[in-house]
């Protein structure tokens, strides 16, 4: 290539490149200046499963099972939403007396959370003795202690929780170990699955039509719940 020659080329070549970045800067300045929004909630979905697949017998709920509405949530014990959940939930059925029946189903999603199992067993076995609401709510509470701990540290923090609410203790001990909690336990892992959940907290609500809604996360419950007409 001759020396004119080599000179025109480099010199188209500088201005190709320099006409590229002005067709391009214009958008990256844009999506820099762009607002960033809230995120976007997901829209509820109707789903498959039906009241007796989410509300099968010997659930944990509380309200009448005859209210209009059912609420269903699938919890970890180490999730640090479903501990936030706790108080929402109870701030809705205290805004909507005798509207919801609500149903707690406790699963492990994620094998990160090494206590959540066992935190759920505590929480089955109090409810032998009638005070499942009270363990839960406990556990929730004390829910950072459970983190990065050996199983026998947690269970002597399982213990402690069980005199706090009340419980006898020797059942409390041969409950832990019974059969029929960890079938209670097993049977909401199936629902889970049967439900495709695959987080948590994941809800679900059932109203007086009979259909079921896959309400989504926390959030997305809380925006259900204040949108008008929802609620009757």
């Amino acid at each position: 290539m001759k020396s004119g020659e080599l000179k025109l080329f480099v010199t188209i070549l500088i201005v190709a490149v320099v006409l590229a970045a002005i067709a391009i800067y214009p958008s990256l300045t844009a999506a820099r200046q762009m607002p960033q929004g809230p995120t976007v909630i997901a829209d509820p979905i109707k789903a498959k499963v039906t009241r007796k697949d989410l509300f099968p017998e010997g659930s944990f709920f509380k309200g009448s099972p005859k209210a209009p509405y059912l609420l269903v949530e699938f919890a970890d014990y180490q999730c640090p939403l479903c501990a936030t959940s706790v108080e929402e939930v109870n701030k809705i059925l205290q805004r909507f007396p005798g509207k919801f029946c609500f149903v707690f189903h406790p699963v492990q999603i994620t094998g990160g959370h090494q206590n959540a199992l066992l935190m759920a067993q505590a929480a089955a076995a109090a409810g032998r003795q009638g005070k499942f609401w009270q363990m839960h709510e406990a556990l929730f509470q004390k829910q950072r202690l459970f983190t990065g701990i050996p199983e026998v540290d947690a269970l002597e923090i399982i213990n402690r929780t069980a005199k706090e609410v009340g419980l006898d203790m020797m059942q409390f001990g041969a409950d832990l170990k019974n059969p029929e909690v960890s079938k209670t336990l097993e049977r909401s892992s199936k629902v889970a699955a049967g439900a495709d959940v695959q987080a948590t907290p994941t809800f679900f609500v059932i109203g007086p039509d009979n259909k079921t809604v896959r309400v989504g996360a926390l959030r997305d419950l809380m925006n259900w719940v204040d949108k008008p007409g929802n609620i009757k």
